[in-house]
């Protein structure tokens, strides 16, 4: 007959909070012979935990029927040694480690503690053979004795609560509470938890976290708990939800000298958004690119990319300054290269019409569903409608001062637009398809550069506080140009459009002559192409279509020119190069022209353009 007892083991934190009791070895014991089996029975927790000595654990070697680790889930099966028979047994269990959630791994003595003394429930529902037998025994260590464990000998000390509505009691889900430990130097962050279903939540920390000084690592606070005068932390909570801080409650909410598990209830009913010690400043452009505003810039470009249309400036901004409303403006200044000096005298003022609808940050409200608990209302500079939109006087843009408002921290703060800055240069591109292939500059299609303009941010504590520059941008490139009339397909299926970032045409010159693009290709075939911008990247040419086994053909690489235009005449050439257009098999080609150009508004540039033309190889 072979012997089973099967199991979980839990810990409990509080009286709602358990978690199980993972990775750690349980082993079972007959009780000595000379024992009070019934007595050890009949003993109360208070009486039976213990750690145990290793002298102790030795002496319990020989009485040892059966050990196994528990899965995550805190479950166990343990097969008991052959000879035992139906008795009581001791439960112990060893382990170096505890549940500690996200908490880097450290190195602890090994534990053995005692737990209690049982008889197994044999379960006949649960046999798996005639010879199988598997007893039931399952256990929750007391929060007296899990919590004292977890703190004394394992550094893990744990918060467990719950986070509802004040007003309807409902759980608000996937918050996230963070801990706080109020300090009388700096506040410091214990840790977090996300609220699940039912509104529960668990932070784990060590006391390092809150021993810490301004002179850490090199020296902390030493704290144990036993200690007649020493102390835990000084507990208070704030909230986080999609990337916001709340303040749910403030140090003078505190609760002192907390123990290693804290059990809590809160309940949430406003919003009052935490503010971050990050000076208010402008540091980049773009969001997605996340240009620094100097580190970023060579010679004018970010990555050498020149910038055209809307660019974000990000940075942060708070409500106050020194206890007064905060605002802010931009400026701009332009000069001839990017190595010109800045003129003190020369900056002008960003004003509205040159900033595009911006949202600077948002208003929270309680939304009254567990699930979604919080609404967002956007604050926008230049807003329309119903939509909450800040004062701009004399081109100072006043930051909301609601009490439920959350100013943006490393975002958008303004979109400016640089063509209110350089305005839009349109440039005719309208020619005889002829002309593809050769240069366009000329006194109607002129060499039109890049411009030049250095960005700064302005600070001020209300309308007549001390005015302070947040931050400079070196000089950066600003292009915005458009072709219009471009040609396209060639001669082929002639066509023209407007509105281009990149002037890109193409065209067959074996066909140019004939009539509507149809002259016969025999045994040549060439390629004439042009790409304009002042900012042109690649420029590139591909052709598809079938091939003979063994047969490959394509372009040469194009070798870009001098700013603003590539341009030329180039041949398909075959491999083996002794074969022609006469050796291409019959059917449908298609050749494309691709070009880029390092532009960019912060956020990405302006793609691949393209051109093609088709033609049919006969027989």
């Amino acid at each position: 007959m072979r012997n089973f007892i099967k199991g979980r083991l839990l810990g409990r934190l509080c009286e709602d909070c358990e978690e199980n009791v993972g990775q750690v070895k349980v082993r079972l014991y007959l009780p000595e012979r000379r024992a009070n089996v019934e007595g050890a029975l009949a003993a109360s927790e208070k009486e039976t935990f213990k750690l145990l000595t290793p002298q102790e654990v030795k002496e319990k070697e020989g009485r040892l029927v059966g050990e196994g680790m528990t899965e995550d889930s805190g479950e166990f099966l343990i097969e008991l040694k052959g000879d035992y028979a139906d008795s009581a047994l001791e439960f112990d269990f060893e382990c170096g480690t505890v549940p500690k959630g996200p908490l880097p791994p450290k190195k602890f003595p090994i534990r053995q503690f005692h737990v209690t003394t049982f008889y197994p429930k044999w379960d006949a529902e649960d046999q798996a053979t005639a010879d199988t037998k598997i007893g039931q025994y399952s256990y929750v260590i007391p929060n007296r004795w899990w919590c004292e464990i977890k703190g004394r000998y394992f550094d893990v000390w744990t918060i467990c609560g719950k986070l509802v509505d004040c007003k309807t009691g409902k759980p608000l889900v996937g918050v996230n509470v963070i801990a706080m430990d109020a300090d009388f130097i700096t506040d410091d962050e214990l840790g977090t938890g996300l609220t699940d279903s039912n509104g529960h939540f668990t932070i784990y920390y060590d006391s390092v976290k809150f021993k810490k000084t301004f002179l850490s690592p090199a020296f902390n606070i030493e704290t144990d708990i036993t200690f007649p005068f020493a102390s835990g932390p000084d507990v208070y909570f704030q909230l986080e939800y999609n990337g916001q801080r709340f303040a749910l409650e403030t140090a003078a909410n505190r609760r002192n000298n907390v123990g290693y598990c804290l059990c809590v209830k809160l309940c949430s009913d406003k919003l009052v958004p935490v503010d971050p010690l990050i000076p208010p400043s402008f540091t980049h452009f773009g969001l997605l690119q996340h240009i620094p505003i100097q580190a970023g810039i060579t010679d004018g470009k970010a990555s050498g990319s020149a910038f055209f249309s809307s660019v974000n400036m990000v940075g942060s901004i708070s409500k106050k300054i020194n206890g007064n409303p905060m605002q802010y403006m931009f400026e701009y200044q332009e000069v001839a290269t990017p190595a010109t000096a800045l003129n003190p005298a020369g900056w002008h003022p960003v004003v509205p019409n040159m900033i595009v609808k911006t949202n600077i940050g948002y208003l929270w409200t309680p939304s009254g569903d567990p699930a979604n608990p919080f609404n967002q209302e956007p604050y926008y500079i230049n807003g329309t409608g119903t939509e909450k939109t800040v004062t701009i006087i004399d081109n100072w843009i006043e930051v909301p001062q609601e009490s439920n408002f959350a100013p943006h921290i490393d975002a958008q703060i303004l979109c400016l637009n640089t063509e209110a800055l350089t305005g839009v240069t349109s440039i005719d591109m309208a020619m005889p398809t002829s002309g593809i292939g050769s240069s366009t500059v000329s006194a109607a299609r002129p060499h039109t550069l890049n411009r030049y303009f250095a960005i700064r941010m302005k600070q001020r504590e209300g309308s007549g506080g001390t005015v302070l520059v947040a931050g400079t941008s070196k000089p950066i490139a600003i292009y915005n140009v458009v072709y219009n009339n471009v040609n396209k397909q060639g001669s082929w299926a002639p066509a023209t459009v407007n509105g281009q970032r990149i002037a890109l045409s193409l065209d067959i010159q074996e066909i140019i002559s004939g009539m509507s693009g149809c002259s016969k290709i025999t045994s040549a075939l060439h390629i004439k192409y042009g790409a304009r911008n002042e900012n042109l990247g690649s420029v590139s040419l591909s052709i598809t279509g079938p091939n003979k086994p063994g047969q490959s053909f394509g372009f040469d690489p194009i070798a870009p020119m001098a700013a603003p235009e590539t341009f030329g005449t180039t041949e398909l050439v075959f491999t083996p190069p002794t074969q022609t257009v006469n050796d291409l098999l019959p059917c449908a080609y298609t050749i494309k022209a691709y070009a880029t150009a390092k532009l960019t508004n912060g956020e990405g540039g302006v793609g691949t353009y393209e051109d093609l033309v088709s033609f049919c190889k006969v027989d």
